[in-house]
């Protein structure tokens, strides 16, 4: 207890300790000046109150005493306010140099008891840094010991040769002085400076620890959403393999989808066995033999991957109960961290349940063919009968009636085309009738057909086609219903006095048709939805331009059916540009992929 105690008493005046430390390492002026400020002080006293001492020339003391203590003040204001180095501070010693040597004067000269206050300024002043100190000693160490001697008038030889050599003497001791507390100074420096590089390494060796408890943390909390979320997926079967298609990870979708436990998968199963050589054989090159080790087919879509794309299909897969599941597959690479490919990552998706609502959404299309085109049809001939019985014939307030129907119903029925074209494209079933077709022909026709709509709406339409001919083999009619869609768009979008440019162009290995208005434009964050069935721009409804919004639908189907693309740029106010490019060869793998059939 007691030990404690003395402990505790022992190293309470640390902090004290080091608060003193502060103020040696970097005195003020005023504790520089100091002892000289002491010792001139105790020299008036004893030359007022001790007999033997006495001024035989009060002025001179005066003036010495006075100039310590006025340079003493000076101190004090200096540090008062924080400054402790420069010019203004050196005037201090050198004052205090000149004043002890008029003290000198006062108190006897030569004989002076007070000569060796000299070496108190003398070292402050020696102290400080650079060569110009030591010789500012060596000049007023030099009137300090000359002054009484010039005064003197029976000085001899000895008191001059003294004089000279004593101002020598210090300047010696201050050159030592200067040296030894530079070499102080670096010592202390370089001191300093490994102390901020070890400091300076001790914090980033403790940020360095931070960061890898930050990033211990983060990854156990990533490892441990990771386990989770794969532990979620349960409506997916996800499958990791290695590059040769032996299975490495195994998702509880997969297990409940294919029916293996994951140590049952994991224990040397090739993925490949359980999918149909029929369903996979679509991808492989025929002219290839098949190897033992992959006879469904496998490889080929491994290569497809290889080769930096990511491969979706519709295929059956066997299960392990050894029913016959309809799948949508995706493969991709699977890949580390350093981008190295470690195998290959299957999502498969169970599309039974879309298998039957595609066979429902036929059977409904069915039903729309029988149930409304049928009537349409027969109420469309029936008008036409009406307007053309020589026996009855109608008056003309009778034929803008028929006339009336006859539009409406022409426009359901065509309304029922689109319903039942946009299905079929859903389903990927719809025919393409395809044969060698010049494209500036069909473009040319799809801008002349447009041309009493866009003069009725004031629209003037620009044409930028080659003359010579460009041979593709492209379904004609669904090609020329494209352009017809994309022209009927751009015409209804633009106000009277605007213009529409349709482009015609051959670039590297494809064919590119744009269409390009100046109309109302489509606000970007709509732009992603324009392709979606019945979907209508806010520019369309607020201006009451009419449609139900198939066209753009149906024209990306028909693209896509020929393996081409689409794309759009728009910018409210400034107008609309739709483009579609169409391959100079057909792309037998994208339409297979898709899984259009070939008309």
């Amino acid at each position: 207890m007691n030990r404690h105690a003395s402990l505790g008493t022992a190293a309470a005046p640390a902090p004290v300790q080091r608060g003193w430390q502060r103020y040696f390492d970097d005195p003020t002026p005023l504790m520089k000046q100091g002892p000289t400020a002491i010792a001139v002080g105790l020299a008036g006293l004893l030359v007022v109150f001790v007999p033997g001492i006495q001024a035989i020339n009060p002025p001179a003391t005066i003036v010495g005493v006075v100039l310590v203590g006025l340079v003493t003040v000076l101190a004090a204001l200096l540090a008062a306010r924080g400054i402790h180095d420069g010019w203004v501070v050196l005037i201090i010693p050198a004052v205090d140099i000149v004043a002890i040597g008029a003290l000198r004067v006062g108190t006897g000269g030569t004989a002076s008891l007070f000569s060796s206050f000299v070496l108190l300024p003398v070292i402050w002043l020696a102290a400080s840094p650079g060569l110009r100190p030591v010789f500012a000693i060596g000049a007023l160490t030099s009137i300090a010991f000359l002054m009484p001697i010039a005064l003197d008038p029976q000085a001899g030889e000895l008191a001059w040769l003294r004089g000279v050599i004593s101002p020598l003497v210090f300047a010696v001791v201050g050159a030592i002085v200067n040296e030894l507390s530079r070499l102080q100074r670096l010592r202390t420096a370089q001191a300093e400076a490994l102390v901020d590089e070890r400091t300076e390494a001790l914090s980033a060796n403790l940020s360095m620890v931070q960061q890898l408890q930050a990033s211990e943390k983060q990854y156990r909390f990533l490892l441990d959403s990771f386990s989770s979320l794969w532990n979620s997926i349960t409506a997916q079967a996800v499958i990791a393999t290695d590059p040769r298609g032996m299975v490495i990870a195994w998702n509880p979708g997969a297990e409940r989808l294919i029916g293996l436990s994951v140590d049952e998968a994991l224990d040397d199963v090739r993925v490949n066995r359980f999918f149909d050589p029929a369903a996979l054989g679509q991808f492989a090159d025929p002219s290839t033999p098949r190897s033992p080790e992959d006879p469904t087919g496998m490889r080929a879509l491994l290569d497809e991957v290889d080769a930096g794309r990511t491969v979706e299909a519709d295929v059956d897969m066997t299960t392990a109960g050894g029913s016959v599941v309809p799948v949508r597959l995706t493969l991709s690479l699977y890949q580390g961290a350093a981008g190295e490919q470690r195998g290959y990552l299957l999502v498969i998706t169970d599309e039974t349940k879309a298998v039957e609502v595609a066979r429902l959404k036929d059977e409904f299309v069915g039903m729309i063919s029988h149930e409304l085109r049928t009537p349409l049809s027969a109420i469309i001939g029936f008008l036409d009968l009406l307007q053309n019985d020589p026996e009855n014939p109608l008056t003309d307030e009778q034929q803008d009636f028929v006339a009336v129907i006859e539009r409406n119903a022409k426009r359901l029925l065509n309304l029922v085309g689109d319903l039942l074209f946009t299905a079929q494209a859903e389903s990927g079933r719809f025919p393409l009738e395809k044969e060698d077709a010049d494209l500036g022909a069909l473009v040319r026709a799809a801008v002349e057909s447009s041309g009493p709509n866009a003069q009725k709406n004031g629209v003037e339409l620009i044409m930028d086609v080659p003359s010579d001919p460009i041979h593709l083999i492209v379904d004609a009619g669904r090609i020329g219903q494209a352009v017809d869609n994309l022209l009927s768009n751009a015409i209804k979008f633009t106000p009277s006095g605007g213009r529409v440019t349709t482009r015609l162009e051959k670039l590297d290995g494809e064919v590119r048709i744009c269409i390009e208005d100046t109309g109302l434009g489509i606000p970007e964050e709509e732009q992603g939805m324009l392709f979606t069935r019945f979907f209508r721009a806010s520019t369309a409804t607020r201006n009451a331009v009419p449609g139900v919004g198939l066209g753009l639908t149906i024209t990306r189907a028909i693209v896509l059916a020929h393996g081409g693309t689409m794309s759009m740029h728009s910018e409210v106010g400034k107008g609309t540009e739709f483009w579609f490019t169409l391959p100079m060869a057909p792309r037998t793998e994208v339409l297979r992929l898709s899984g259009l059939s070939q008309g």
